[in-house]
């Protein structure tokens, strides 16, 4: 006996679920530039994706570029919030220029924005970023100090080694930190400041002068002077040094010499 078709079980019915609200449309850039007038704290930070869009597509053309670089540097006066010059200073980093330099430089000095002001130094090329965050190595103090010699450090900036050394006699925190920026800096000159330097102050500062040196043969082996390289490895193989030292020394010695 043939047996019925059966008869497909009905579709589960999904419940509506409540209606989408339409996402609001951006500002346009020149709304944006008006809301960054007035940006603060618990400001939604949507209405400064025109401006963030804005930078990224500038790229490749100067004209544009040097224009919102302008626009945006009038925005770094002291009469804006921190979060207005924070947030400048972060597209500064993508397109700043020597042009930057005067406006952002007194920020390094500031507590709150002394990181973003040196983040965009730092990538902002020409000898006048360096030179803004070499003349703020001899005014600013504590942390915000101790960043500034990091910064020096990343542009690898030869004429603050006079400074970095004086720091090497102070206080531990920021001698260890200009011990590993003269190791960054890599020349000659840096290399006999950290020789003249080792083996004195507390037991932190000692090993980021270890430290520093063998940054600083690194570096010379890259500029081609791997002899001046070698001596300044071979002072860490002597017997006054700990053995984790000598054993880091002699691995580097072997490596520089066998290219040699």
């Amino acid at each position: 006996m043939a047996q019925a078709p059966q008869t497909p079980a009905p579709a589960q019915q999904t419940p509506p679920g409540p209606p989408q609200t339409p996402a609001a449309p951006l500002p346009t850039l020149e709304e944006s530039f008006e809301l960054l007038k007035e940006f603060k704290l618990g400001t939604d930070s949507t209405g400064l994706i025109p401006i963030e869009r804005a930078v990224m597509e500038v790229h490749g053309n100067e004209t544009a570029r040097a224009a919102l670089e302008k626009r945006l540097v009038a925005y770094l006066g002291s009469s804006y919030s921190s979060l207005t010059r924070s947030f400048v200073c972060r597209q500064l980093v993508l397109i700043g220029s020597v042009a930057s330099v005067p406006a952002v430089s007194p920020l390094v000095l500031d507590e709150e924005l002394s990181v973003h002001a040196r983040n965009a130094l730092e990538r902002i090329p020409g000898p006048e970023s360096e030179k803004a965050l070499r003349d703020a190595l001899g005014q600013a103090k504590g942390r915000t100090r101790i960043g500034v010699i990091n910064s020096v450090a990343a542009r690898r900036d030869a004429a603050s080694t006079p400074v970095l050394i004086k720091i090497l006699g102070e206080d531990p925190e920021s001698a260890a930190a200009a011990a590993k920026a003269l190791g960054e800096i890599g020349t000659p000159d840096a290399a006999k400041a950290l020789t003249a330097a080792r083996g004195k102050g507390p037991a932190p500062v000692q090993q980021a002068v270890v430290d520093g040196t063998l940054i600083c043969a690194e570096r010379l082996v890259a500029a081609g002077q791997r002899s001046q390289a070698i001596t300044l490895i071979e002072g860490l193989t002597d017997a006054s040094q700990l053995e984790h030292v000598r054993a880091a020394a002699k691995r580097m010695l072997s490596a520089v010499t066998r290219k040699s």
